[in-house]
């Protein structure tokens, strides 16, 4: 683990490959190649700190320590229980296995992480009588397992928790849109934290966080409590806290406009919640309005991009036809000269906005295949209908 030239995997969502990969590029990642649902590169202990502190598109950072041609459950064992464990974490911590089969010989998921749990106990039962009690909730060490058709890949997970539990997001509405997507979404619209951006139904706030945590090139798990690093033996607790230190230092005090708006005040309050608990109450300025019903006198920053993710399932009582209609209304009559980004899982709301799209990027939502879609907004927009 004190090696230079840790093989390191990063899982991310599908989509966000590249983004993550320029993520890590511009961290210092070196060998950095895209794979699916992450990114392969090469670096050392205190760029897994980084790594865990910075990535806005990741959602683990796995280190390997071996991997292997697999023949069979007894070989999985037996090359498992090789693995010197005890050079990494002490017989008294909690394990918990995650395991990821895509293979012919290995169908079932939970029989690899049995197997795996099965071979690390046994290892340290034999040299120090003890077992490592298993907590699949909350555990100070998580192992990673991927097998791909007959290649096993044995990796610690530096992170513990997905890194999309940033700490500062306690109150959600009822489709809250992952940390992670989210960040993502403002990597694939290239929003560089320059120019003002409008989230009109900015449901938790977390489309705005997010951007405020960018522009204030502020660590993006800042306020993160627990890694799993931490309860490894080679946790260097000084190196860490000083990258901590310098990751703060780089602060940016210059900061665009970010407003939000939403229709329900119940939300709004989770949103502010949300926004302080991020100390972004000073930055992000949210307040009640209806995007569809848009005030003549509100007035738009010159050149704003907007990015919303509105209602797309019937059971959020959206009237998705009239509701698209309305937005793409909106768009045309108040916002000209701006950039909106929509990001739905419904192509039929999309048939109805009324403005020709210039780009499209498919993406997942949980597994609803959606869409991000953009509209380049001008005066005399309402004339180019779909």
């Amino acid at each position: 683990m004190q090696d230079s030239n840790l093989n390191i995997i990063i899982k991310t969502l599908p989509g966000l490959e590249k983004v993550l990969a320029r993520e890590v590029r511009q961290l210092g990642g070196r060998e950095v190649e895209e794979i699916r649902r992450g990114i392969s590169c090469r670096g050392d202990l205190g760029f897994v700190y980084k790594c865990n502190l910075w990535l806005r598109s990741a959602l683990r950072v796995l280190v390997e320590l071996n991997r292997f041609k697999l023949r069979d459950e007894n070989h999985l064992y037996k090359m498992v229980r090789n693995i010197p464990w005890e050079q990494y974490f002490e017989v008294n911590k909690t394990i918990a296995v995650d395991a990821t089969v895509f293979s012919d010989r290995f169908r079932n998921s939970l029989f690899v992480a049995q197997k795996t749990k099965d071979a690390i106990c046994d290892r340290f039962r034999d040299l120090e009588d003890k077992r490592p009690s298993v907590d699949l909730q909350n555990p100070d060490i998580r192992i990673n397992i991927h097998i791909q058709k007959h290649i096993c890949t044995v990796s610690l997970d530096s992170s513990g928790a997905s890194l999309h539990k940033r700490g500062y997001r306690v109150e959600v509405d009822k489709a809250p849109l992952s940390e992670v997507l989210a960040a993502g979404i403002l990597g694939l619209i290239d929003y560089q934290g320059k120019g003002p951006l409008i989230d009109p139904m900015c449901g938790s706030g977390t489309f705005l966080t997010e951007a405020a945590l960018y522009a204030s090139n502020i660590p993006v798990n800042v306020f993160r409590k627990k890694f799993s690093f931490q309860h490894w033996m080679q946790h260097d607790t000084e190196l860490y806290q000083t990258i901590f230190d310098a990751a703060l230092a780089k602060e940016n005090q210059e900061l665009p406009k970010l407003l939000g708006y939403d229709i329900d005040p119940k939300i709004l309050a989770k949103a502010r919640r949300n926004i302080k608990n991020a100390l972004m109450d000073e930055v992000i300025k949210v307040q009640k309005r209806n995007f569809i019903n848009w005030p003549e006198e509100a007035e738009i920053p010159a050149g704003a991009t907007l990015i919303m993710n509105p209602p797309y399932d019937l059971k959020l009582e959206a009237d998705i036809p009239e509701l698209y209609e309305g937005i793409g209304n909106t768009l045309k009559n108040y916002f000209p000269d701006c950039t909106a980004w929509i990001f739905t899982a419904s192509l039929e709301g999309l048939k109805h906005i009324g403005l020709k799209p210039t780009k499209k990027i498919p993406l997942k939502n949980a597994n609803l295949d959606s869409w991000l879609v953009r509209y380049d907004l001008y005066e005399g927009s309402k004339k180019h209908r779909e």
